[in-house]
């Protein structure tokens, strides 16, 4: 019902290279260009939708339309598609078609991407609002229940392993699947100064006061490299920033080792410095051949990396040729798509998934140990440990609470 990143719209292509026909119903905006069509059905719901926010007349009138829309496009789809897949929370009517796919035998992925799953108060995004404890613990719950409720209908869940502390069910870990990316003719290193990239969505969350702080850093240590930002640009511009790029940096406070920029930047040959707080449980948790070759670090090494991968030319075009090949073999198009066909026919082999209940990072991405040991502060004070909807996993409980009880916590470098 809209798009991720690019990986809807890639998930499409490959199926369709498949022979497999499919169609992406984007029915949300496209601020950063990753959609590349959408069927015409899809466009005028769309525009219902957009009417029903702000459309001229009774509001009324518009959402009835919205409504009618809808069910028309669920009846059509439901004659048209054999099975369905989700990004988390989406849905034609409130979660509860996917009851109705369940009862009819067709069978839906819902695809967990981080932030939705992600509990708030260790989104850095919903964390550094400035919430009080109640708020947190409300949206807190509010997110349990809405992977309660997909766990009870969809056919199959996939999830970062770093991110599904709200769940339960056992589910396909994200990096089984990966993220669908075209891969063309790397372009050649870039002849004059080293130059690292930093292009998030948005700057806030994404630590781009920290990333330029790590570079001045490293130029204070004598090292030449130069930085260039691009925030919330189209996707095409992002790619000619990366092709003009020797490497890219992509957040101090990441849970996972290749999200979708640094995805791009491997399709096109350029390495990625990812910053996080639980590689080394991550790596416990999974295969090591799911297992994107970026550069990893703690954030407080990120200075240290720039200088790495600035100065060491050999490592820099080796890691970048084994994250492109990593993206050719495991993450093109067409492989993501014969993944979740195989999903999507009850094919799951057992080291593409994970138990939840082992998931036990306190980490979080987003926001620095010290901001996330304040939320869960905050949600302690107001409404105890119930807030933090981690009562089955009592070992992850006792390491929020321990975090929260920390007289000092990790920093970012500065």
């Amino acid at each position: 019902m809209g798009e991720t990143a690019g990986w809807c719209g890639q998930l499409v292509v490959g199926l369709r290279a498949m022979g497999v026909r499919a169609d992406h119903l984007d029915l949300g905006p496209d601020p950063l260009g990753y959609s590349a069509s959408r069927p015409a059905r899809a466009r005028a719901v769309r525009w219902l939708g957009e009417r029903r926010q702000r459309g001229p007349g009774p509001r009324g009138l518009w959402t009835a339309l919205h409504r009618i829309g809808m069910a028309w496009l669920f009846v059509h789809a439901l004659a048209r598609y054999d099975a369905f897949v989700f990004r988390a929370g989406d849905s034609f009517f409130n979660l509860r078609d996917l009851e109705v796919l369940r009862r009819l035998g067709r069978p839906a992925l819902v695809v967990f991407f981080g932030s939705d799953s992600r509990p708030p108060y260790l989104n850095g995004a919903e964390a550094d609002r400035h919430q009080t404890g109640t708020m947190l613990a409300a949206e807190t719950a509010a997110r349990r229940r809405m992977v309660e409720r997909t766990e009870r209908e969809a056919a199959a869940i996939v999830c970062h392993v770093m991110s599904a502390q709200l769940h339960a069910r056992r589910t396909i870990a994200f990096l089984a699947v990966g993220i669908p990316r075209a891969t063309g003719s790397a372009p050649p290193s870039p002849s004059g100064p080293v130059r690292a990239l930093h292009a998030p969505s948005r700057s806030a969350g994404k630590g781009t006061e920290v990333v330029r702080a790590a570079v001045d850093a490293a130029r204070a240590l004598g090292v030449e490299v130069e930085l260039e930002v691009v925030s919330g640009r189209p996707n095409h511009e992002v790619l000619a920033a990366i092709a003009r790029c020797h490497f890219v940096i992509d957040q101090p406070w990441s849970d996972t080792p290749m999200a979708a920029f640094a995805a791009e930047a491997a399709a096109l040959g350029r390495p990625a410095i990812v910053g996080g707080l639980g590689w080394d449980e991550l790596r416990a948790a999974t295969p090591e051949k799911l297992m994107p070759p970026s550069h990893l670090c703690h954030p407080d090494e990120l200075g240290e990396a720039v200088a790495r991968l600035a100065t060491d030319h050999d490592y820099r075009r080796a890691l970048g040729d084994r994250a492109r090949a990593y993206v050719v073999e495991r993450w093109s198009p067409e492989s993501v798509a014969s993944r979740v066909m195989r999903i999507l026919g009850g094919e799951v082999p057992a080291d593409w998934t994970f138990d939840p209940a082992a998931v036990v990072a306190p980490h979080g991405a987003g926001l620095t140990q010290d901001g996330a040991a304040t939320a869960v502060r905050s949600i302690l004070g107001a409404t105890g440990t119930g807030g933090l909807r981690v009562d089955d996993k009592p070992e992850l409980e006792r390491r929020l609470v321990a975090l929260a009880a920390a007289s000092s916590s990790t920093q970012a470098p500065m």
